[in-house]
C-alpha cells in the first residue's frame, strides 16, 4: 500500500508545486510498475527539503520491489522513526528484517527501557503534536481567566486545570521533542555493503576480522575515528566498520 493521503497532504502545505508534481510522477510510475522511476521522483522530493514518515515508506516500497533490500529497511526505518506507531511502516520492516542473512537475538532490555520505547511509539506524530497543542491552550486560557478572575468562585478548578494542563503540556510536549530531535538516541545506522567485514581495531593493516556483516543490518554507532566508525549490534557484539559500508537512519 502506498501512504497516498498523508504525503499528499504533507506536500499540499508546502508552496513548492514542483515538489508536489514529483510526487504525483514518483506515485503514477510506482502503480504503472516502474519502481526505479518512482524511487528517483521520491528522492527527488527528499532533495528538495521535505521529508514525512509516509514518503519515507513510499520509497521503501519502491526499494524493495526494486530487490534493493539494505536500501528499503534504511528508508523504512527512516519511516518508522518519524512515526513509530504506524503499523504499515512496521509491517514492512518486519517482512523485510525476515529476509536479511544476518540473524541478531537481541539482548534483554531494562524493563524501564522498554516502557520508554512503548510510550515513543504510542501516539501518532499528528495526534502528539494536536494533543500538545491542545493541552498548552488549555494551561493558557485557564492562566488568563485566573488573572481575570472570570468566572468568580471558579479560581480553584481553573488552578487545579492549569496544574494539569502544564503537566499535560510538558509530558506530551517532550515527547513530541524527542521524537522530532531524536534526543537521547544513539547513532543508528544500517550495512549497505553485500558483505562486510567487522574488525578489532580501526585499521585494515593491524585489524583482525571479527565478524561479518551483511546488507540490510543494523547497527548502533558509539564513536567514529576518521574512516571508521565503532559498531555495536544488538546481540552486544562490537567491531570497526568503515563508514563507507554503513548509512546513517
Amino acid at each position: 500500500m502506498l501512504a497516498l493521503p498523508a504525503v499528499a497532504a504533507f506536500l499540499a502545505l508546502s508552496p513548492a508545486h514542483a515538489q508536489e508534481a514529483l510526487f504525483d510522477q514518483g506515485n503514477r510510475l510506482y502503480q504503472e510498475g516502474d519502481f526505479g522511476g518512482a524511487a528517483d521522483r521520491y528522492a527527488a522530493v527528499l532533495e528538495g527539503g521535505y521529508e514525512s514518515a509516509a514518503l519515507y515508506y513510499n520509497l521503501g516500497n519502491a526499494h524493495f520491489r526494486l530487490g534493493e533490500v539494505a536500501r528499503a529497511v534504511l528508508n523504512y526505518e527512516r519511516a518508522a522513526r518519524l512515526d513509530p506507531a504506524d503499523e504499515d511502516v512496521q509491517a514492512n520492516l518486519a517482512l523485510v528484517n525476515r529476509m536479511l542473512q544476518d540473524r541478531i537475538e537481541p539482548l534483554p532490555r531494562f524493563w524501564v527501557l522498554s516502557v520508554f520505547d512503548w510510550w515513543m511509539a504510542l501516539i501518532p506524530r499528528g495526534w502528539l503534536a494536536t494533543a500538545a497543542a491542545a493541552c498548552y491552550s488549555v494551561l493558557g486560557l485557564a492562566a488568563v481567566l485566573m488573572v481575570l478572575d472570570r468566572p468568580r468562585g471558579w479560581r480553584a478548578a481553573l488552578r487545579r486545570t492549569a496544574y494539569a494542563g502544564a503537566v499535560a503540556t510538558l509530558v506530551l510536549g517532550g515527547t513530541l521533542l524527542i521524537r522530532e530531535t531524536g534526543l537521547g538516541h544513539a547513532e543508528q545506522a544500517v550495512v549497505m555493503a553485500a558483505e562486510a567485514r567487522v574488525l578489532n581495531a580501526p585499521s585494515e593493516e593491524g585489524g583482525l576480522t571479527v565478524f561479518t556483516l551483511h546488507e540490510g543490518t543494523k547497527v548502533r554507532i558509539d564513536r567514529r575515528t576518521g574512516e571508521w566508525a565503532e559498531i555495536v549490534l544488538a546481540d552486544g557484539k562490537v567491531g570497526w566498520l568503515r563508514v563507507a559500508l554503513i548509512e546513517v537512519i
